[in-house]
């Protein structure tokens, strides 16, 4: 044997024995410790386990760590299983409770052994499922009845008795724990409830019922002091380490890798879940991250022959795995490029930073040396898929990270994907094709058919779906049109988020095709052809019946109408824990919030516009029903439909009559119909590539528009004629032939404008509308416009346009509620900011329809500081987890003037924790939120909550046209409910935060967190002036408010014409001039906690002042705690002939 081997061997043996011997004096010594402490335990204390195991110790363990019975049990089964880790590690988390921290040194340095400084993952999971859960975000969790999961799971190992929760969804309806392994780190957990599904199914007929919540349980062993370890929680919304929420990652993007840091000992890991039928989750823990990562993005730009457009824009999401410490990012630059003329790229914004445990996307620029010329040049020569290798270089805070790139190149003819800045700041994307056939000249433009995409379907896939065959080649896009497919991440059906995308890439569409040369022709985002299939065809009525006057045609394929009447993912208070508990009132409240989705509540304003809706006779994806009463409704309101029902096929479809004839979206009829929106608008003449978009004589039935709808694209809707537009919520959309409801009566009711013009004359007859605007331009996609209009009449109330100024606002008489009058000025001055409309009206959804920042508090000391800015990274990355929003955070104590006018807030925390909040709080007059002796919120004079657990999310005017949404708490528990209000459900409907059925303000109370919205303790929307109004809120709080003297007569007229509720005061007769009644220290009011009087004038009237002072009579509006007349009673209502009425907003 060679003497270097023969070494290595001696030198192994040597190495192997020592570790032998070393192993076997540990093992000794653990013997020793064990045996040690059981003989001194067995002096003062017994185990009463009648058998010792692992499942009776841990259940003992868990009512009382530190028990010296409980410690001695632990160490007696110790004795048999010295290799057990986890043992190890209860034993010296029960020692640290006893402050035996030598003894607990001892433990965890025998549990590290076997499994190092933590526990890999979860080996023993218990859940308890299923119980009922509906489709709301925040219905009631059942086991708060027992305690939470946190008590609940004290019992999971108990035996006798076995721990028993009630669920109507098993037979005899009970459930208990059930116990799962999991082998090794990565594996999903797989949970199947035994529950009959077929049966419940088909005797409830609701698929609904199939969905379920629980909790799965687990263990999480950790043998190093302050170890900070990276959680990843994939499949469910959120999870608990401790009682530290961690963000999930529902859709499995493996973006999301925040640290939880951890001190020695057993931390229990809980996992809400939240399923349909079955359940499966994976929880990953690490030690051995980096600090930061940068993600690739999920989507890229192309070059088109070779150009990028103008503005070029890529979304990098860039994860902070830090715990405690911010990463900045400081520069951005391209290392390498495999080819073309070299690119820049910069960060667009102030310098990023990221909060500990974020995951946000970080907005890059890519520049050309040449991007701020006129033209730009091109890039590469050779365009094809991989045409760019480029490498960009993010220096931070924590050092330099390399992202690596591959840009593709598309050639003229097909679909090209650009990227663009949303209402929100964050960067998304869409395909488009240029339109088919042109002749030079760039002064030309073209309509846009903006065509919405299904479920799953990407931009590019739902753009290339409109093709069709001429001489073997396919041939992509539209006929004298542009054709825009944008997308966004997450649930938002095309409402909300997904609306206000779609508009803003018809405008940046129509910006790159004017800016960038390769483009011949303009995309003109004010003439546009609405068109989707399945959720897309939703989609396209929705965008259609809300931009009525965009739109030159609508083409609504397979779509429903509204989310809640569609399948099982959305009923409303169907199987909802909070049904049993729900009021009425407050279900009419969250359901006016998502009103403005219903697209058959807002038919008629689809008069004047062609519509295709079709759909194939078998199917059963979206059945033809919904189709069917959308032609029923089109037909009562005088829209012209063409409907057409195709035999035989079903959802989806790539031929219709031939092969590669265009299918469902682009087949012979809806060429045709396309071609009569061209030619209908006098769009010059375009030369043809090829091919007939006629229908053959053998088509299928329905090809062919008739001959009314054909002559309707020429004519649309004549003079004296009248439309009808219908408002849910004035937020949302463009109005209708240039008339837009600025303000409603009642918020979130129906509202509606009958339009009927003649020449130069226009009369309106509105309901709940309380003003309203005219924009005197031009309508072009309209037949009959107001930009000519000399003379209105609103209502009955006569106006002349050479007598006004622009604005053209129109408001109801404040007074009365009848009379109209011109108010040029009310979005003036300080009631740009007290005064509502379409720029702050709610609900709470719109704080994210703009830029917004989070602004924590940092005023109540560094342990509430840390828990707000949890809930902080909490929200921000479940934005980004559910529709891929860029959420900067910032505290409070550092937000710069810039970032207040620019952008919307969302404020966590009230007054008392951080400095931004009370001067939002003073523009809600009638809330206030008390800490000087015992916490207190108040709504109005008449509503009062003082307990603890009592939370709020409101929203509140933020400058002349933003909004800023105030989550805040009597205590941290309080504030913690209103947070989780911000967890999404599960794909498909996993939406935004705060963006489903929430209003203005909701008050959570002790039992929201067992009921769901029936633990609501108020919940509504805020008036025009940002008051109380009982009509638009779900609890009856009183505020009186002083709105009429001495004009008595006024009040039984506005008690007859108005409707409204309102109290007279009967203090005094009128006679003629004021009474002379003395009510000074009689009739007293509260204004903001100072009291004042009534008194009387000899001449003039009664007003307000401090005691022995007089006031100017009539135009005040006050709070009102008391009021009793000369005789020391309350006032009794009814008494029309009262000096005072006062208003009852309820």
């Amino acid at each position: 044997m060679p003497l270097d081997i023969l070494y290595k061997a001696l030198f192994f043996m040597y190495f192997v024995g020592n570790k032998v011997v070393q192993g076997k004096k540990e093992k000794a010594d653990s013997i020793a410790f064990i045996s040690k402490e059981v003989a001194l335990l067995d002096k003062m204390a017994r185990c009463s386990l009648t058998v010792v195991s692992r499942a009776t110790v841990r259940s003992a363990w868990m009512k009382n760590q530190a028990d010296d019975d409980t410690v001695l049990c632990s160490l007696k089964l110790l004795s048999t299983s010295p290799d057990d880790a986890f043992i190890w590690a209860l034993i010296g988390a029960s020692y640290n409770r006893r402050a035996a921290k030598k003894k607990a040194d001892f433990c965890f340095k025998q549990s590290a052994k076997f499994i190092g400084k933590h526990s890999e993952f979860v080996k023993e999971w218990h859940f308890v499922a299923p119980f009922v859960i509906g489709k709301t975000e925040f219905d009631g969790d059942p086991l708060l009845f027992y305690g939470g999961i946190s008590n609940a799971s004290k019992f999971r190992f108990d035996t006798r008795p076995a721990p028993k929760f009630f669920s109507e969804l098993m037979p005899n309806g009970v459930i208990g724990w059930t116990r799962l392994e999991q082998k090794q780190t990565g594996n999903v957990v797989q949970i199947r409830p035994s529950v009959d599904w077929n049966d419940l199914v088909s005797s409830l007929g609701s698929l609904g019922i199939t969905e379920w919540q629980g909790w799965a349980v687990g263990d999480l062993v950790v043998n190093e002091e302050s170890l900070p370890l990276a959680v990843q929680c994939l499949g469910v919304s959120r999870c608990y380490v401790n009682n530290t929420v961690v963000v999930g990652d529902l859709y499995h993007r493996h973006y999301f890798w925040p640290s939880v840091v951890l001190s020695r000992g057993v931390h229990p890991v809980f996992v809400p879940l939240r399923a349909k039928v079955a359940a499966g989750f994976r929880f990953i823990v690490s030690s051995n991250l980096s600090q930061l990562e940068v993600f690739s993005p999920s989507f890229l730009p192309d070059l088109y022959e070779g150009y990028f457009p103008k503005k070029v824009y890529i979304s990098v999401p860039v994860c902070n795995r830090m715990s405690q410490k911010w990463l900045k990012l400081t520069k951005i630059e391209v290392g390498k490029q495999s080819q073309g003329r070299p690119l820049e790229a910069k960060l667009i914004g102030t310098t990023p930073s990221i909060a500990p445990g974020q995951t946000r996307p970080v907005t890059v620029q890519l520049l050309t040396p040449d991007s701020n010329k006129d033209s730009n040049s091109k890039i590469v020569d050779s365009c094809n898929e991989n045409s760019i290798e480029l490498e960009l270089k993010f220096r931070t805070s924590e050092g330099t990270q390399k992202l690596n790139l591959n840009l593709r190149c598309r050639h003229k003819g097909s679909s090209f994907l650009f990227t663009f800045i949303d209402h929100d700041g964050s960067v998304q994307h869409a395909a488009a094709i240029e339109p088919l056939g042109y002749h030079p000249g760039r002064q030309d433009s073209c309509p846009v058919v903006l065509s919405l995409h299904g479920t799953t379907v990407s931009p590019q896939n739902q753009a290339d779906s409109h093709k069709k065959m001429i001489d073997g080649d396919f041939q992509f896009g539209v006929e004298g049109m542009w054709l825009l497919a944008p997308t966004r991440h997450g649930a938002h059906n095309w409402e909300g988020p997904g609306t206000l995308t779609a508009i803003t890439a018809l405008e940046s569409l129509q910006e790159i095709s004017r800016d960038s040369v390769m483009f011949k022709l303009q995309a003109d985002s004010s003439k546009v052809v609405f068109a989707g299939h399945s959720m897309g065809g939703h989609g396209a009525w929705h965008l259609a019946t809300h931009f009525p006057d965009r739109a030159l045609g609508l083409v609504s394929l397979a779509g429903w109408i509204k989310k809640e009447e569609y399948g099982d993912s959305n009923l409303f208070f169907r199987h909802d824990i909070s049904n049993s508990f729900v009021d009425p009132s407050l279900k009419s409240i969250m359901e006016a919030c998502v009103a403005e989705n219903d697209v058959d509540k807002h038919s008629s304003n689809l008069r004047g516009i062609p519509v295709l809706a079709r759909i194939g006779g078998n199917d059963r994806t979206v059945h033809p029903l919904y189709v069917r009463r959308m032609l029923r409704l089109l037909k009562v309101a005088e829209v012209d439909v063409t409907y057409s029902e195709l035999p035989g096929l079903e959802h989806w479809w790539w031929d219709t009559k031939e092969a590669n004839d265009g299918g469902c979206v682009n087949d012979g009829q809806i060429r045709q119909f396309m071609k009569q929106i061209k030619d209908g608008q006098n769009l010059k003449s375009l030369s043809t590539l090829g091919g007939s978009d006629t229908c053959s004589k053998d088509d299928i039935e329905g090809c062919k528009a008739d001959n009314h709808n054909s002559q309707h694209f020429k004519e649309g809707v004549t003079q004296g004629q009248t439309v009808t537009l219908e408002v849910y919520n004035p937020a949302l959309g463009e109005g209708l032939k240039g008339v837009i409801v600025l303000q409603q009566l009642v918020p979130f009711r129906r509202s509606f404008v009958e339009i009927n013009a003649q020449g130069d004359f226009a009369s309106f007859m509105t309901q709940n509308v309380c003003c309203l605007e005219i924009k005197r331009t031009d309508v072009p996609n309209r037949s009959f416009n107001l930009h000519k209009l000399e003379n209105l009449v609103i209502d009955g109330a006569a106006f002349n346009f050479q007598e006004l100024s622009s604005p053209y606002i129109f408001c109801r008489n404040s007074l009365t509620g009848q009379n109209w009058k011109h108010t040029p000025d009310l979005y003036l001055g300080h009631s740009a900011i007290t005064s509502r409309g379409p720029h702050n009206y709610g609900p709470a959804r719109r704080v994210a329809e703009k830029p917004f920042i989070i602004v924590y508090g940092t005023q109540s000391g560094s342990s509430a500081s840390s828990m707000l800015l949890q809930h902080a990274v909490y929200i921000a990355n479940q934005f980004f987890a559910t529709s891929d929003t860029l959420v900067p955070i910032k505290e409070d104590d550092s937000v710069e003037e810039e970032d207040l006018e620019n952008n919307n807030l969302i404020i966590i925390g009230g007054s008392k924790e951080n400095s931004k909040a009370e001067q939002f709080l003073t523009l809600l007059p009638n809330l206030t939120l008390g800490f000087e002796e015992k916490p207190k919120l108040s709504l109005g004079p008449g509503c009062q909550y003082k307990n603890p657990q009592t939370g709020i999310l409101t929203l509140a005017p933020h400058g002349s046209k933003g909004l800023a949404l105030l989550l805040m708490g009597l205590s941290p528990t309080g504030l913690e409910d209103v947070v989780k209000l911000a967890t999404p459900t599960i794909p498909p409907m996993a939406r935004s935060p705060f963006s489903n059925l929430l209003p203005d303000f909701v008050i959570t109370g002790p039992d929201t967190g067992l009921k769901g919205p029936g633990g609501f303790l108020c919940a509504g929307f805020w008036d025009n002036s940002w008051r109380f109004s009982s009509n638009s809120a779900s609890c009856a709080c009183t505020v009186l408010a002083l709105i009429a003297s001495p004009l008595s007569g006024l009040c039984p007229s506005y008690i007859r014409q108005s409707g409204v509720k309102i109290i007279v005061a009967s203090m005094a007769t009128w006679d003629g001039d004021c009474a002379g009644v003395d009510l000074h220290s009689r009739a007293k009011y509260d204004d903001g906690g100072k009291e004042k009087s009534l008194i009387s004038h000899g001449e003039g009237c009664i007003g307000s002042s401090e005691p022995g002072q007089h006031s100017d009579p009539g135009s005040l509006q006050m709070r009102w705690s008391s009021l009793v007349n000369s005789s020391g009673r309350k006032p009794e209502a009814g008494n029309a002939m009262g000096l005072f009425c006062f208003e009852k907003i309820l």
